[in-house]
């Protein structure tokens, strides 16, 4: 197995994991694997314990799989990256957050969507300012 097959292998026993975890917070948390819808009612328990065995056993098979043909590239890629790759992702996260909340200022917002009344505009942009200026202030830490 070459270079490619071992890398391929990995990210695919990588996106399996986060896969299994997506499944699982959904079965057993009520979380929607949308992230932003409303909550989902978990499963009955006997249910997910089922689901979750059925998933355990195809994560071991996967793992032994990776494990007998590229154990060093999984680790390699499982290792923690410094603390200045999590200042980056950080960084970029939280300029995001800043770019969706900035999309309801009343700036864009009623440019987007139609006038508001001059009631929700001023507690709007006095939400949305205030916000922004939390987010600043956390990107000033990194």
């Amino acid at each position: 197995m070459d270079f490619k097959h071992k890398n391929h292998l990995v990210s695919s026993y990588l996106t399996l994991q986060k896969q299994i975890k997506e499944i699982s917070d959904t079965i057993c948390e009520g979380r929607s694997p949308t992230g932003v819808s409303a909550s989902l009612t978990p499963l009955p328990k006997n249910l997910q314990d089922a689901i979750m065995d059925y998933l355990k056993k195809v994560s071991e098979l996967f793992e032994q799989l990776v494990k007998r043909y590229a154990v060093n590239e999984l680790d390699n890629m499982t290792k923690k990256e410094p603390v200045s790759a999590t200042i980056m992702w950080t960084s970029i996260l939280l300029r995001q957050l800043q770019e969706t909340v900035s999309d309801v200022h009343p700036k864009v917002f009623e440019r987007k969507f139609g006038k508001l009344d001059p009631e929700e505009r001023a507690y709007i942009t006095d939400i949305i300012d205030q916000i922004i200026k939390e987010l600043t202030d956390a990107l000033k830490l990194v």
